[in-house]
């Protein structure tokens, strides 16, 4: 059981993982249009930040449960960048970076308005974001997202190199970003070491995943798309 609660975080991202490769890979395929990606990089990412202020644990350590949606964004970065250019893949992280922003406005213009009647207590539970969340989320994706883009871009031709090289730097830049913006003074700084050192573990867990999906992807979009790795 203990085990099963270590690695939990591990396994549900690993089958949010696939559910959206699948997915992409075969409507992507089918009509050779950035459009899924595009759908399923935003909301991933999306989904990714507004998850993150539930913590769980991985492995002894306390992580963001946002970290298990978070795994399937740089697989579809890469197809994106790959595959429609560098250009491309910079509109894609603009329209993401505004799509968290109007997320956050949204909530929390919901979260303020009155309640008809008593018994809304467990709004806070379910759409309450902190507001330091709220910014830190967007500055590490933007941040992360334009360094990962301009390192995949440069390694694009070597598709072992560019997850090689690309993935634990972003990865690592957007932990050291987003966890001491959201969570500093909020935890113990020594629980704030530990939520760095288990969510950067957590994200280069998935680098062997991540060499397998690229190298699947770069397969299956081969012969189907214009420009490929």
């Amino acid at each position: 059981m203990d085990l099963w609660l270590d690695f939990s975080p591990l396994v549900s991202a690993t089958i949010y993982y696939l559910v959206t490769m699948l997915i992409v890979l075969a409507v992507t395929a089918r009509f050779r249009s950035p459009y899924f990606l595009v759908a399923f990089y935003i909301t991933s990412y999306v989904v990714s930040q507004y998850t993150a202020p539930k913590l769980t644990l991985y492995a002894g350590f306390v992580v963001p449960g946002g970290t298990i949606p978070f795994v399937a964004t740089l697989v579809l970065m890469d197809i994106i960048i790959v595959y429609w250019g560098l250009g491309m893949a910079r509109q894609v992280i603009v329209a993401g970076f505004i799509a968290q922003i109007l997320v956050y406005t949204g909530n929390m213009l919901i979260f303020a308005s009155p309640d008809p009647f008593e018994g809304f207590e467990w709004k806070s539970a379910v759409y309450w974001v902190g507001a330091r969340v709220a910014v830190a989320s967007p500055v590490a994706y933007l941040v992360t997202e334009l360094v990962n883009a301009q390192l995949t871009w440069i390694y694009r031709r070597l598709w072992w190199a560019r997850t090689l090289y690309s993935d634990p730097i972003a990865l690592v830049i957007d932990t050291l970003i987003f966890i001491p913006l959201a969570f500093y003074g909020e935890v113990p700084f020594e629980a704030l070491k530990v939520m760095v050192a288990g969510q950067t573990a957590l994200k280069l867990s998935f680098i062997p995943l991540n060499l397998a999906a690229i190298y699947v992807s770069r397969r299956i979009m081969e012969g189907r798309l214009g420009e490929h790795a």
